[in-house]
C-alpha cells in the first residue's frame, strides 16, 4: 500500500482542482468582457457550462471505472481538463470557451468521481469518513485564496494566466496519480471476480434500491445545494445589501470558508466518541436552527456580524454533513462503487441546479428567498436523518 498521507494529499487535490475552476478566474470576468467582445453575462455562461460538464462527466466515469479500473479513466480524465485548460489560453471566441470549460468539466469530474471510489475502495465505513474529511481540510483551502489568487493572476499576468495555472496543475496532479495512486478497482485485481461480474443494468439496480445510498445521497445533496445557494447570493447579500467593498466581501467569504475546514477538523474526532447516524441528525438539526435564525436576524436587521455568525454555524453543519453522507451512500456496495459515486454526484448537482435556479427566479434584490430556501433543504434533511435515526435505533 503506498503511503496514505499522499494518497489523500492526490485525491484531495484533484478535488481541489474542481473549485479552483470555478473560483480562480471570477476577478476576470470585466477583462474577460472586453477580450471576447461580448457582456459579463455570457462570460457567466462559462460556469453553468462547467456544471452541465461536470454533472454529465461523472455519469459516465463512475461506470468506466468500474469496468476498465481507477487508473486509466483518471488519467483519461485528467488529460481531457488540460487540454481544456491549455485550449482556453489561446482563445478568444466566446464559443470556444464555453466548449472547452465543458470539455475541462468533463475530463474534472473524473477525479471526484473516481477519488470516492478509491476511498471505498481502499477503507471501511469508519475509516471513509476520517478520509473524506481529510479531503475537506486541503481541498478547503481552495476557495478561500482562490479569488485572491486569481486577482493576483489578473493584475500581473492577464486573464488567462489562470488557466496557464490549472494547465500545470493538472498536469501535476496528472504525475503523482501516476506515481502514488494504486489500481484499487478489486475486479481487476482478482481474477476470480470476473465469473460473478453484474452488468451495468443491475448496478443500477442494486444501488437505487439501497435505502442508505438513497438517504445519504438525498442529505448530502441538500447540503451541497445549501453551499452553493449561499455562495452564489453572498455578493448579493454583503456587497449590495449591506454596502461592502469587494475588498470587505472577500474577508467575509474567506473567514466563511474556514468553517467547512474547522468542521473537516473536528469531524473524525466526533466519530471516535459519538455514532455517525447521531452526528448526522445533529449536523441537519444545526443547519435548520442556524437557516431558521438567519431569517430571524434578516427580518429583524439585526447586526450583521450576528448574521456572519449564523452563516459561519450553518457552513459547520454542511462541513459536516459531507464526509459522513459519503461516506455511507457509498460503503453498502462491494462492487459498483464508481458508479455510485456517479449517481451520488450527480444527484448532488441535479439539486443543486434547481434550488439555485428557483431562487434565481424568486430573487428581488431580497435574500429572503435564499434564506427560505434553505429552509426548506434543512427541514427536508432533517426528516431523512431522523428517519435514519429511528429506523436504527429500532434495528439496534
Amino acid at each position: 500500500m503506498k503511503n496514505l498521507s499522499i494518497i489523500v494529499f492526490i485525491l484531495a487535490l484533484l478535488n481541489t482542482l474542481e473549485s479552483l475552476s470555478i473560483d480562480l478566474y471570477l476577478p476576470a470576468f470585466p477583462s474577460m468582457s472586453k477580450i471576447f467582445q461580448t457582456d459579463i453575462g455570457h462570460i457567466q455562461i462559462s460556469i453553468s457550462i462547467f456544471f452541465a460538464g461536470f454533472a454529465i462527466g461523472q455519469l459516465l466515469w463512475g461506470p468506466l471505472s468500474d469496468k476498465k479500473g481507477r487508473k486509466p479513466m483518471l488519467y483519461c480524465g485528467l488529460i481531457l481538463f488540460i487540454v481544456g485548460a491549455v485550449a482556453i489560453i489561446f482563445t478568444k471566441n466566446i464559443y470556444v470557451l464555453w466548449t472547452m470549460r465543458f470539455l475541462q468539466a468533463f475530463g474534472g469530474s473524473a477525479g471526484i468521481v473516481i477519488g470516492r471510489a478509491i476511498v471505498i475502495d481502499l477503507y471501511d465505513k469508519e475509516k471513509a469518513v476520517a478520509i473524506f474529511s481529510k479531503q475537506s481540510q486541503i481541498s478547503g483551502i481552495a476557495p478561500i485564496v482562490a479569488p485572491l489568487l486569481g486577482s493576483i493572476f489578473l493584475r500581473f499576468w492577464g486573464w488567462n494566466s489562470a488557466f496557464s495555472f490549472l494547465s500545470i496543475l493538472g498536469a501535476l496532479t496528472l504525475l503523482l496519480v501516476v506515481r502514488y495512486i494504486p489500481e484499487t478497482n478489486s475486479k481487476l485485481t482478482s481474477p476470480k471476480t470476473t465469473a460473478n461480474e453484474i452488468g451495468l443494468k443491475e448496478q443500477l439496480r442494486i444501488i437505487l434500491s439501497n435505502r442508505d445510498f438513497i438517504i445519504n445521497t438525498i442529505i448530502g445533496s441538500i447540503a451541497f445545494a445549501s453551499l452553493i445557494i449561499y455562495i452564489s447570493n453572498a455578493p448579493l447579500l454583503f456587497m449590495e445589501i449591506h454596502g461592502f467593498s469587494s475588498e470587505v466581501f472577500s474577508f467575509i467569504f474567506a473567514f466563511n470558508s474556514l468553517a467547512l475546514i474547522l468542521a473537516a477538523y473536528i469531524t473524525p474526532k466526533l466519530i471516535q466518541r459519538i455514532k455517525n447516524i447521531k452526528i448526522l441528525l445533529s449536523a441537519t438539526i444545526l443547519l435548520l436552527s442556524m437557516s431558521s435564525l438567519h431569517l430571524l436576524v434578516s427580518l429583524c436587521q439585526l447586526p450583521v456580524g450576528l448574521e456572519v455568525v449564523v452563516l459561519f454555524s450553518s457552513l459547520i453543519a454542511i462541513g459536516i454533513l459531507f464526509p459522513i453522507t459519503t461516506a455511507h451512500a457509498l460503503s453498502p456496495f462491494k462492487e459498483g462503487r464508481g458508479t455510485a459515486a456517479a449517481l451520488m454526484g450527480f444527484m448532488q448537482l441535479m439539486v443543486t441546479f434547481l434550488m439555485s435556479g428557483l431562487v434565481g427566479m424568486l430573487e428581488a434584490k431580497s435574500i429572503i428567498p435564499m434564506i427560505i430556501t434553505r429552509i426548506a433543504l434543512a427541514m427536508i434533511a432533517v426528516y431523512f436523518a431522523y428517519y435514519t435515526f429511528s429506523r436504527k435505533k429500532v434495528l439496534a
